[in-house]
């Protein structure tokens, strides 16, 4: 059986999301990608501007960070196929979610 390659993103490709970004819309919205990558979906690039990726993002609100950051907290953005060519999954962080006693 032939050995898949996955696209290595460079660090510092720009990460997009959608969205409130919140610890639990971010768990409300893990899944598994077709590829059977399981993670969050984003936007991701390197040769494009905040405001071109921001294009396929139907939100008012987005959240960003590069790649370089999300492999410093020890996940990973891969490449996977979806709205857009600059699509990717964010996989490998759990969010952090507050004690609803300290709130």
């Amino acid at each position: 059986m032939p050995k898949t390659t996955v696209e290595r993103i460079p660090d510092e490709a720009i990460v997009f999301r959608g969205g409130r970004n919140r610890p639990e819309d971010i768990q409300r919205a893990i899944g598994t990608h077709p590829s059977g990558i399981t993670g969050i979906s984003v936007e991701c690039a390197v040769e494009l501007s905040v405001a071109e990726l921001g294009l396929a993002i139907p939100h008012g609100q987005v959240g960003l960070t590069t790649v370089g950051k999300v492999r410093s907290e020890g996940g990973d953005v891969i490449r996977t196929s979806g709205r857009s060519l600059n699509h990717a999954t964010l996989t490998g962080l759990t969010p952090e979610i507050p004690n609803p006693s300290r709130t």
